[in-house]
């Protein structure tokens, strides 16, 4: 009898361990939102080439993060990105820059045109993370070039507001985070014709 028990509680542990997890997985990019063309030359758009892209070692891994003190990170194992995370701001990036300011980002050097307006991109992410106090941020510095100017080196720090609690809502501000670094950064490639 003492075995027949003993089988039962085993297997009944065995099956509450057996569950599975569920994950949740999140794009920083928004594919529907790309517009649909069937195919469209973009190589007269003007162009900025990213050199690098330096992320924190938090951002390096696959799990969401969050801060929860002045101190404190906090990794989500249930929520991680779907792909890398650096190919993904670049990505996001890429999209905001297309859609809505009609300049081209190119991260591979074979796809330059050589063109005389081109500029350089390098971004420093030192923060990138929704905070314990409700917020998200995005900190860093970037350095933008073009050949006959001397280098900009621009400091940033925005932060929006978290308007709901949740992983896809802290993606949903992280992706218009990005929208304002894209526009801070056309600001200062216009500030230059």
């Amino acid at each position: 009898m003492n075995k027949w028990m003993f089988s039962i509680v085993v297997l009944t542990l065995a099956a509450c361990s057996s569950q599975p997890t569920n994950v949740n997985y999140y794009l920083l990019h928004q594919p529907a939102s790309a517009t649909m063309r069937e195919s469209m030359d973009i190589s007269a758009l003007p162009a900025i080439y990213l050199r690098s892209l330096s992320t924190p070692d938090y951002l390096k891994q696959r799990n969401l993060s969050l801060q929860t003190s002045a101190s404190e990170l906090h990794f989500a194992p249930q929520h991680v990105w779907a792909e890398d995370f650096s190919n993904a701001f670049v990505m996001a990036l890429r999209d905001t820059l297309a859609n809505a300011h009609k300049i081209r980002l190119y991260s591979q050097s074979q796809w330059s045109n050589s063109n005389p307006k081109e500029y350089f991109l390098d971004i420093q992410l030192d923060d990138f993370i929704p905070t314990y106090d409700n917020n998200v941020v995005l900190t860093g510095t970037y350095r933008l070039e073009m050949s006959h100017l001397p280098p900009q080196i621009v400091q940033f720090s925005f932060k929006l507001p978290l308007d709901q609690d949740g992983f896809a809502s802290s993606v949903a501000q992280m992706r218009e985070l990005i929208d304002l670094l894209a526009h801070d950064v056309v600001s200062r490639v216009e500030s230059t014709k």
